[in-house]
């Protein structure tokens, strides 16, 4: 007999990442950025990925990291963008929901840009700010 042993994941954090900008140009900023880099992630990355033993981004993706004025964002950061998220802006503000518990793609995005970052499960957290009780859904 065979016994499967595996390490899985539901994704089903939930997030919800909240910047605040001065200005609504800022969030657009944010916003035209955060395409880019889903273009970028798209381009990179498939299915197979975790099949390959170098983890290093391209010469080409490090190149377009750039002209976004990235600098700090690695090759990781940009594979989440990859990933099941929305991002939608209402004036000064960029909210993106994820289901991954991996964010430093997005909060790096939205701090290089100026904002106030804030994170909450919602889970746990309506999006008002109240606290989640048992019966919301």
């Amino acid at each position: 007999m065979r016994i499967w042993h595996s390490y899985g994941s539901e994704h089903s954090m939930d997030l919800v990442l909240v910047g605040t900008f001065e200005t609504v140009s800022g969030a657009e900023a944010a916003m035209e950025r955060m395409e880019a880099l889903k273009t970028l992630a798209e381009a990179e990355w498939s299915d197979d990925d975790w099949l390959r033993a170098d983890d290093r981004m391209s010469r080409a993706l490090a190149d377009e990291l750039g002209k976004l004025r990235l600098y700090d964002m690695g090759r990781s950061d940009v594979d989440i963008y990859a990933l099941d998220h929305s991002v939608q802006r209402t004036g000064s503000t960029v909210r993106v929901w994820t289901e991954e518990s991996e964010v430093q793609g997005f909060v790096k995005v939205l701090i290089n840009l100026g904002a106030r970052v804030e994170v909450f499960s919602r889970h746990h957290w309506n999006e008002d700010g109240t606290p989640r009780s048992d019966g919301d859904s």
